[in-house]
């Protein structure tokens, strides 16, 4: 879509629980964790991302981390449940979108 992409090394993974990685490995790597919880009929998920530096660029970083998480899941969300595909991450940055996607 944008032509993005990081590589990822996965730490850890408790089946139906957790799954534990170190992320962005070629350029400010930090560690996601992916927390899940059966609350009923439903599954919790919650997303911790850490180890950004203590500064105004590692401020800025952690809230643009946390936007992407948090629209990426939305979106997931929204497709598993309700079989609708979510245009809002595709909409997020329109001028960044590569060709190919366009015509779609």
């Amino acid at each position: 879509m944008y032509g993005v992409s990081t590589r990822v090394a996965v730490k850890a993974v408790e089946p139906g629980r957790r799954i534990l990685l170190d992320w962005n490995l070629e350029d400010r790597p930090s560690e996601v964790e992916f927390l899940f919880e059966r609350r009923g009929g439903f599954t919790w998920v919650e997303i911790i991302n850490r180890g950004f530096e203590d500064t105004d660029e590692g401020l800025a970083e952690a809230f643009d981390a946390k936007e992407g998480f948090t629209l990426v899941l939305a979106g997931a969300k929204l497709w598993l449940e309700q079989a609708i595909e979510p245009r809002f991450i595709l909409d997020r940055f329109p001028d960044r979108v590569r060709e190919t996607w366009k015509q779609r």
